[in-house]
């Protein structure tokens, strides 16, 4: 579905410079926002309904969240 949004320049130009740099288009770029967004509130509201003792080995949770992270973003420049 096409929808028209309005954003700052600044951010298109984040938007489109990402998005060159992945490979990818503005819009799927948008799309893997809006989705990690979607799955960041869906996580939130788990651990909210069930609490943080979810995760029983904190150290063994962050190396998984790294290495999610690393290979999400890893043509990202800092």
């Amino acid at each position: 579905m096409k929808i028209g949004v309005s954003l700052p320049e600044d951010l298109v130009t984040f938007a489109d410079e990402t998005a060159r740099r992945r490979g990818t288009s503005r819009s799927e770029l948008l799309a893997r926002l809006l989705e990690a967004e979607r799955v960041r509130q869906r996580t939130q509201a788990y651990l909210d309904r069930h609490g943080w003792d979810v995760v029983d080995d904190d150290a063994a949770w962050r190396r998984y969240q790294r290495r999610r992270m690393a290979e999400e973003y890893r043509d990202d420049r800092w």
